[in-house]
């Protein structure tokens, strides 16, 4: 079945916007009755909190918390919580839902959940940063029991992104690659490419999106309709939640490049958080997560005629649409 292009009005679409539309592509090409897509475009639960946390100079500040558990038909709902004075519950809602497709597609047995904080914690102390979390922590209470919360950040999830990143791109042999952003994920993914046979293009955070390289990894936003055009790499991963927006992808699929979602590039972390109960060497989990669910998504783009965005989508809403219907909604 052939699956419907996006118009150019949506180029710059907001996250939930954008997952709804690949749920839908999704929807259409496994001839989901309408029923079955509306429940699973729809959280389990969403909750928004407004958590007073008192600064160090006596005054109390109220910040607006979120909490979404988007679906529990494979198991408890699992997913950080972000911290950004630019998060809302739209944002929070489509993260979790991006969350229920990466579990699926790599065999991790969570549905996804995410929360968020509007607040930039750089403008917290240490002690008011610890006091909102608790307080933030305490609000969410009526959905804790099915949701395992995990950090979003530190270095080991920066690692386990770029690790991730490593065993999907294979060995370097010589091939160029640009990383685009900044922070954590980026120089983590900058030095693990570097040792793996990549030569750097640029630094991390030098380096713009229409560098000549064989590979661009985005580690961040900023590929739309009005830039795709300029993109030169011919292989764009995305290590970052949803940095190609649908119309941008068109675009780029246009022109030949290949997009590896965020639903593989980006699994690391949830792999990671998965690894902590003891399941052995991060490394080799990766790859037993990663690999087949590369080579499945690879198998059916081949076969279908889809991006890799939509075969990833296709096989990760399947398998939760099962699920739903195995428990009867």
């Amino acid at each position: 079945m052939e699956i419907p292009t996006v118009s150019s009005a949506r180029s710059a679409a907001a996250p939930l916007a954008s997952a709804q539309h690949h749920l839908a592509e999704a929807a259409r090409f496994l001839s989901l009755d309408e029923g079955l897509h509306q429940l699973l475009a729809t959280p389990r639960r969403s909750l928004t909190v407004s958590v007073p946390v008192r600064r160090e100079d006596g005054r109390i500040d109220v910040i607006e918390g979120y909490r979404v558990q988007h679906n529990l038909s494979r198991g408890p709902a699992k997913g950080g919580v972000r911290f950004h004075p630019g998060t809302d519950l739209d944002e929070v809602t489509a993260l979790a839902m991006g969350l229920t497709w990466t579990c699926a597609l790599t065999g991790l047995p969570y549905g996804g959940a995410k929360g968020g904080v509007a607040v930039d914690p750089a403008g917290l102390t240490e002690r008011e940063l610890e006091r909102l979390t608790r307080r933030y922590t305490h609000e969410i209470q009526p959905l804790v029991g099915r949701d395992m919360p995990f950090p979003t950040t530190g270095p080991d999830l920066a690692e386990a992104v770029a690790l991730g990143v490593r065993v999907l791109l294979g060995p370097g042999d010589g091939r160029t690659v640009a990383v685009h952003g900044s922070g954590g994920v980026a120089n983590a993914v900058t030095a693990t490419l570097a040792a793996t046979g990549f030569v750097l293009h640029g630094t991390a955070s030098t380096t713009a999106l229409t560098a000549d390289a064989d590979v661009l990894v985005l580690t961040e936003g900023g590929v739309t309709a009005h830039n795709a055009t300029g993109v030169r790499a011919r292989t764009v991963v995305e290590a970052a939640n949803g940095p190609v927006t649908p119309a941008a992808d068109q675009i780029l699929a246009g022109k030949g490049c290949v997009v590896v979602p965020d639903l593989l590039a980006n699994a690391g972390g949830a792999i990671a958080s998965h690894s902590e109960w003891g399941l052995g060497d991060l490394g080799s989990r990766l790859r037993e997560h990663l690999e087949p669910a590369y080579r499945a998504v690879r198998a059916l783009s081949r076969d279908k005629g889809l991006t890799l965005r939509q075969a990833a989508h296709v096989i990760a809403v399947g398998r939760v649409a099962d699920a739903c219907r195995s428990r009867s909604v």
